[in-house]
């Protein structure tokens, strides 16, 4: 009975160790998707505001930023916020964080990079992981309130 007991928890260990890792391939999936999503867009709005700045060039009209592509700007602006985010909950999937100097990917516990050698004198790694961890329990919450209101 010994020996069933122990292959149960090795098969359990291995299966929660195998669903945590496909969750955070799945999330890293999703986020790689939106960032996709969010180029594109700006993709869009660069047109836009090339087709606005051309249509004022061939009609002689002089170019007012402010006025003309402002709204266009503060929307590149707010997807490229959006990316940074969801390049840094990659990161944090990953368990590595940027270098503040070179910006390389490295392991969260570094104290040095070691592309660049700059100090990462950035908060505590445990911090983050904690904030990591967190976010994981609220968003299986919310993945569980999802489910539950699906099967009413």
């Amino acid at each position: 009975m010994d020996f069933l007991n122990k292959l149960s928890n090795v098969a359990s260990e291995t299966y929660k160790y195998t669903a945590e890792k496909t969750g955070k391939i799945a999330k890293e999936a999703k986020l790689k998707m939106k960032i996709n999503e969010n180029k594109s867009k700006i993709e869009d709005l660069y047109e836009e505001i090339g087709k606005i700045v051309y249509q004022k060039h061939v009609r002689e009209e002089d170019i007012n930023i402010k006025e003309d592509i402002q709204d266009y700007c503060s929307s590149i602006d707010k997807l490229s916020s959006e990316i940074e985010d969801y390049r840094m909950q990659i990161l944090n999937l990953k368990e590595r964080k940027q270098c503040k100097n070179c910006f390389s990917e490295i392991d969260i516990d570094v104290k040095y990079c070691p592309n660049c050698g700059y100090e990462q004198k950035d908060e505590p790694s445990s911090k983050i992981i904690n904030e990591k961890q967190d976010d994981d329990k609220e968003e299986v919450k919310n993945e569980d309130k999802g489910n539950n209101n699906d099967n009413n």
